[in-house]
C-alpha cells in the first residue's frame, strides 16, 4: 500500500455490547492502525474491549467519564497525529461501535478518489450509509458510480484527509455530542474544500431504536432518541446555524425543514414526548444564553 492509501482509524465507544469485538476487528483487516476511544463504559462493558487489547494494530485508551464525543474524537487524532511508529498516512477514518465495513472497504473508497478529476478539493470521503432496519430496502449495489457531493456527512465511516485537521483544526469538543460532524463539514466548506459520498461503498449503520411508521401513505423513520439527545440535537443545531448563516443559508433552510417534519414525528409516533419537548426547550434558551458543554 502506497503512502498516500494508507488509512488509520478511530472508533469511539460508550457502553458496547459484544459485537464490538467483531466491528473492530472489521475495520482493522485493512487499514494500518485504530485507536480505540472508550467514554467511561460501565465495567461488564469494558470487559470486551480487553479483548481487543491485545491486537497489535488496536490501541484503547479508556476515559475514566464520558467526556463527550468530540472529545473522545480529538484524542484518538492526536494520538494518530503524534505516534512514532506509524509516521506516514494520509486519512484518518472515525467510526462509532456498531459500525461494521467489508476487507474492500477502504480500497474502494479510495479508488472513487483515484478516478476524481480534481483530488486536491476533496477533504472527505463518505461512504453510503444504510440503516441496519432497513436494509432489506437497500438499492443493489452500484459499481462505477461517481462520486456524489454533499454537504454535510456523519462521522462514522468517513474518510477526513489527514492534512485537514491541521489546517481548520479539531471537533467541537464544546458541542459535547450530536451535530459536531455537520459543524465540522461547513467548516470544511468554508475553507473551500469539498465532501464527497461514495455511493458504489455501502456501510450498514444502526441509528438505534428506530422505526418505520406510516404517514399520509409514506414510510417515516422515528428515530426515538432520548430527551437528553434531544437536547444536544436542538441546541447544537442553533449554535450551527448561527455560525453559518451567511454562508449555508440552502443548508439551513433544508435541515430546518427536516426539523420540521422531524417533530410532527415526534409528536406523532415516540414516546415520552413531554420530557423530549421539556429538552427541546431548554436546548433552545441555553442557545440563545450561550451555553456549551454537557448538560447539567
Amino acid at each position: 500500500m502506497m503512502i498516500e492509501d494508507k488509512v488509520v482509524s478511530i472508533m469511539v465507544t460508550y457502553n458496547p455490547e459484544a459485537d464490538v469485538i467483531e466491528n473492530a476487528e472489521s475495520i482493522i483487516q485493512s487499514c494500518e492502525r485504530l485507536v480505540l476511544i472508550d467514554n467511561g463504559s460501565s465495567p461488564n462493558s469494558k470487559e470486551f474491549l480487553h479483548d481487543l487489547e491485545n491486537e497489535e494494530k488496536i490501541t484503547v485508551i479508556y476515559n475514566p467519564q464520558n467526556m463527550g464525543l468530540g472529545h473522545a474524537l480529538n484524542q484518538g487524532i492526536n494520538c494518530l497525529l503524534t505516534s512514532p511508529d506509524i509516521p506516514n498516512f494520509n486519512w484518518i477514518a472515525t467510526f462509532d461501535q456498531d459500525s461494521k465495513v467489508d476487507k474492500d472497504y477502504f480500497s474502494k473508497m479510495l479508488a472513487s478518489y483515484e478516478a476524481h478529476p480534481n483530488k486536491e478539493e476533496i477533504a472527505i470521503l463518505a461512504p453510503n450509509w444504510i440503516e441496519e432496519k432497513l436494509i432489506n430496502q437497500a438499492p443493489s449495489q452500484m459499481d462505477n458510480a461517481q462520486l456524489q457531493e454533499q454537504k454535510t456527512v456523519i462521522t462514522s465511516g468517513s474518510l477526513v484527509k489527514k492534512k485537514i485537521f491541521t489546517e481548520i483544526g479539531l471537533f467541537e469538543e464544546d458541542y459535547f455530542i450530536d451535530f459536531l460532524d455537520h459543524e465540522f463539514c461547513l467548516r470544511i466548506r468554508s475553507h473551500g474544500y469539498k465532501i464527497y459520498m461514495s455511493p458504489q461503498v455501502y456501510m450498514v449503520h444502526n441509528l438505534g431504536n428506530t422505526k418505520q411508521h406510516r404517514l399520509l401513505g409514506s414510510n417515516v423513520m422515528a428515530t426515538n432518541h432520548n430527551y437528553i439527545r434531544r437536547y444536544y440535537i436542538t441546541r447544537n443545531r442553533l449554535y450551527t446555524y448561527k455560525k453559518y448563516f451567511r454562508t449555508e443559508k440552502e443548508w439551513i433552510k433544508e435541515d430546518f425543514i427536516a426539523t420540521a417534519k422531524e417533530f410532527i414525528i415526534i409528536l406523532l409516533f415516540e414516546k415520552d414526548r413531554g420530557r423530549k419537548l421539556g429538552s427541546m426547550f431548554k436546548g433552545t434558551f441555553d442557545a440563545v444564553l450561550g451555553k456549551k458543554g454537557p448538560l447539567k
